[in-house]
């Protein structure tokens, strides 16, 4: 430190000193002893000095003078005691350095593979084409992560421009997010179609104001207010089965033929041990509406973009340090019908879902990170992507069950001129327990019909299912076991899933030409994905299975190989009858599929 740094505090000391006037009443110091003028410093010699030939003598005793009688003065008038002046400082910055925007929520993937070495590319669907790097939608399993709209294999990454201040108003944070997902390989394929490269990933503005005279985040009331689009604000609590988003492109917007996003809100109350919600949704649907012509007393329909609103509520508890409780519902408007004898009558889904999750004491609750809020805080980093902390000795577990109930107004199929509130159901069990290096899980879905179609809506848009003899459905069902090792020394992971599904499907029969039973099965394993099977032949169960192995090569890169084998016996193609020659026949492929892969991926 300079040494005028270290002096200045005493030279102002001194001068406060000076400066300040006595206190009276109180004894004061005596003078200090006056310095000797330049001229008697001169004249008197200094006692042995050098060069003197003999030391001075010593002076006489005086005698001590008697001094004179001191008058005491008449005491001054009381001076208030002036307040104590501070040095002057610069007034603290009032904002944190502006942070140019950062890119958080990346996924760089190098994938090597082939989906199908059983078959020829064109004999399947989907095609799958020879060994190549990139991403299929074949890797994906029925099983794999149930809890994000993401394989895990992309190349994206989101940029996160965050700001969070102190309000004017005592107690009040602000904040504000934008988020950009890029999409690196919609981008790579030069369609021109920056939409599906770029776009909104839950840009939001915040305020929350604390309650309880503590500003620690937990206790108050918090605004959330989506300027673009609230495809993260849902209802549900496993991403496989949840509802109410609004993200058109992947088939899974609660407002069908929605024109752009859907902005929202939402308000909240946290406490302790329990929080509540409600927000609003809004959306532009297409939709048919009766306008006078212009000059003339007659009507015309014309499509246009109509605002529809979707409204949900809901809340979580804790009823136990081992019990967590959550609970739903929600109110979504989606247009009017178009179908000419309910032209016009209105078209909405409701429902509620809740779910109770039982799990070892001080463990997070599961969430999905698709239903997160992006916040780019350096002062409270938030982890996306944290690396799985093994425990010697340490036993953890959870146990959540969940379930979902909708009714939607369509037209009713048995009824002319009439609806009908049609159900859809779903339900999730899963079981997670680690110990030490070793970890496994159990999990079933289930998901009938209406609710796989819940977005379309139904089997025939819009409609009811049939209910005569003629028809029937099948609801979907899948089970799933999962279970690694970690192996600490190498940092390696094998790990081993399988998993068994018996699909959603509808059938329909009908009586040919000669009186005999014709039985016909659609298999639906989505909304838009449909197998039509051969005449009179059932949907059967789809086995899966996957052996991988995990190498953790950095904190942020690691590798991982695996082998997969898939027997689907519900997959079709058509080929003409070889003995007739010109009728297209549907006809089964192979079931059986094997695919070898390996990826590198750095997520940061």
């Amino acid at each position: 430190m300079h040494r005028s740094a270290l002096l200045a505090p005493a030279a102002s000391a001194a001068l406060l000193f000076t400066l300040a006037p006595p206190a009276l009443g109180q004894p004061q110091p005596p003078p200090p002893p006056l310095a000797p003028s330049p001229h008697q410093a001169a004249s008197a010699p200094a006692p042995d000095a050098p060069g003197s030939d003999q030391a001075a003598p010593a002076p006489a005793a005086a005698a001590p003078a008697t001094p004179p009688p001191i008058s005491q003065p008449a005491p001054a008038p009381a001076v208030p005691t002036l307040p104590r002046i501070e040095p002057y400082l610069p007034p603290a910055a009032t904002e944190p350095p502006v942070r140019a925007g950062d890119a958080m929520d990346t996924r760089l993937t190098w994938t090597l593979g082939d989906d199908d070495l059983l078959h020829d590319t064109g004999q399947a669907q989907p095609l799958s084409p020879n060994l190549s790097v990139g991403d299929r939608k074949q890797y994906r399993l029925f099983f794999d992560n149930l809890n994000s709209r993401f394989t895990g294999r992309e190349n994206l990454t989101h940029l996160a421009l965050y700001k969070r201040m102190p309000g004017f108003i005592k107690r009040l944070d602000t904040e504000a997010s934008l988020v950009l997902r890029i999409d690196l390989t919609a981008l790579s394929r030069n369609n021109n179609n920056v939409n599906q490269a770029f776009y909104d990933a839950g840009s939001f503005i915040g305020a929350f104001y604390h309650i309880g005279g503590k500003a620690d985040g937990k206790t108050g009331v918090g605004v959330t207010l989506w300027p673009i689009d609230t495809d993260r604000f849902r209802l549900g609590y496993l991403y496989e089965i949840s509802w109410g988003g609004t993200n058109a492109s992947i088939n899974q917007s609660i407002f069908p033929r929605i024109i752009g996003p859907a902005p929202g809100a939402k308000v909240q109350l946290d406490a302790d041990r329990f929080s509540v919600y409600a927000g609003f949704k809004i959306a532009s649907l297409t939709q048919v509406q009766e306008v006078l012509t212009p000059g003339t007393s007659e009507t015309e329909e014309i499509p246009i973009a109509q605002t529809n609103y979707g409204f949900l509520l809901g809340g979580e508890a804790d009823l136990h340090p081992c019990v967590h409780v959550d609970l739903g519902a929600g109110y979504f408007q989606q247009g009017r019908f178009e179908l000419p004898d309910v032209a016009g009558d209105p078209v909405y889904t409701y429902g509620a879902s809740a779910r109770i999750v039982a799990h070892a004491r001080n463990e997070p609750i599961p969430q999905s990170i698709d239903f997160l809020l992006y916040r780019n805080d350096p002062n409270k980093p938030q982890i996306l992507f944290k690396p799985e902390a093994y425990a010697p000795g340490k036993t953890t577990w959870a146990v959540i069950l969940e379930a979902t109930n909708l009714f939607q107004n369509l037209k009713d199929f048995e009824s002319a001129g009439a609806t009908a509130h049609q159900p859809a159901r779903a339900g999730a069990l899963q079981a997670v327990v680690k110990s030490g290096y070793a970890r496994a899980s159990v999990t079933g879905v289930y998901r009938d019909l209406p609710f796989v179609l819940r977005n379309q809506p139904s089997f025939i848009p819009f409609q009811t299912i049939p209910k005569t003899a003629q028809t029937s459905t099948a609801d979907e069902l899948f089970f799933a076991l999962a279970a690694d090792y970690h192996l600490a020394s190498a940092r390696l992971t094998p790990g081993l899933g399988v998993g068994l599904q018996f699909p959603a499907a509808f059938r329909t029969m009908s009586v040919d030409a000669m009186s005999a039973v014709i039985a016909r099965t659609s298999v639906v394993r989505e909304q838009g994905n449909v197998s039509i099977l051969p005449f009179n032949t059932s949907a059967v169960p789809i086995f899966q299975l996957r052996a991988s192995l995990k190498w953790d090569i950095g904190e942020i890169l690691s590798a991982v190989a695996w082998a997969q084998y898939v027997r689907d016996n519900n997959g079709t193609f058509m080929e003409r009858d070889p003995s007739e020659g010109t009728v297209a026949l549907r006809t089964f492929v192979n079931p059986d599929f094997f695919g070898l892969g390996t990826t590198f991926q750095a997520r940061f």
